[in-house]
């Protein structure tokens, strides 16, 4: 494996498909689900929740978009939308909850 630039910005499409197998772990047909899109990385960190579950199914999408968080930063102009995953990310105020929401997940009281 060829070790990423540190800035996933910077990462072109077979860099995202990468690291969404050997550091997210999803399968291989999945993240070919991202190249097919053109998923580089200054388009990954700019997705929105719905345009990520609309490339690949939600659980994947979801472990997407925690690696996403993990990363870090969006997109300045997606930024200022507000809606997208790498700037909102799973910390914000209410947390996965509030991602579930979005999602409309049914909540699971613990």
């Amino acid at each position: 494996m060829t070790a990423l630039p540190p800035d996933p910005k910077g990462w072109i499409v077979e860099q995202v498909k990468q690291w969404a197998v050997a550091e997210v772990g999803i399968k291989p047909e999945h993240a070919d689900k991202l190249a097919q899109q053109e998923i580089d990385g200054e388009e990954l960190m700019g997705m929105t929740k719905e345009e990520l579950r609309s490339v690949v199914p939600l659980g994947v999408a979801r472990k997407l978009m925690r690696a996403i968080e993990s990363l870090g930063g969006s997109d300045s102009s997606a930024a200022a939308a507000g809606d997208t995953i790498g700037n909102r990310g799973l910390a914000g105020s209410g947390g996965v909850s509030e991602v579930a929401n979005e999602l409309r997940l049914p909540r699971v009281e613990q």
